[in-house]
């Protein structure tokens, strides 16, 4: 039986890659840069999902997907590859919590404002506590959101926002 990660106070929302945006680029076979997705492939294992927001297993079918996080024009709106699962897992099923299989990776956090202008950033290293990266990040009353990313290859991992009203 599989745990969830251990609760924590409502200081920040974690969002997954949309349900509904994936089932559209599975129905079409068509992503975010324009390519055909298809066929699926066997995950080598190791490779972070950013539907559920863990790691493949080995044999799992993926899609490797062209991706584009944001949601209005800006010069700092990267299209970037991600892998999602081939068919619907159910999404991640934690929003108030850290991914527990992302932690422990070196990773960048970028900041964001409402017109999608970067302001700022960390350097997380693998022994940092995520959430107090987070609630320093969110302390800036002109962050609107945050976007992991992957260091060596500059994958998109996920968006971090304050918890709904």
């Amino acid at each position: 039986m599989t745990i969830g990660p251990k609760a924590q106070s409502a200081t920040f929302r974690i969002e997954a890659l949309s349900p509904g945006r994936l089932e559209a680029v599975r129905c079409s076979g068509i992503d975010d840069g324009g390519n055909h997705v298809f066929p699926p492939r066997a995950a080598e294992g190791g490779e972070p999902v950013r539907c559920c927001l863990r790691i493949a297993g080995p044999g799992e079918r993926l899609l490797l997907i062209a991706y584009h996080p944001f949601n209005k024009p800006s010069p700092y709106a990267e299209t970037g590859p991600v892998f999602v699962h081939a068919e619907n897992c159910g999404g991640y099923p934690w929003p108030d919590r850290y991914p527990v299989e992302f932690r422990g990776r070196q990773q960048v956090f970028r900041c964001y404002d409402t017109g999608g202008n970067i302001l700022g950033g960390h350097l997380a290293e693998p022994s940092e506590d995520v959430e107090a990266v987070i609630a320093d990040l969110l302390a800036n009353e002109k962050v609107e959101y945050i976007h992991t990313r992957n260091v060596v290859f500059g994958c998109y991992m996920l968006e971090i926002r304050r918890p709904a009203a």
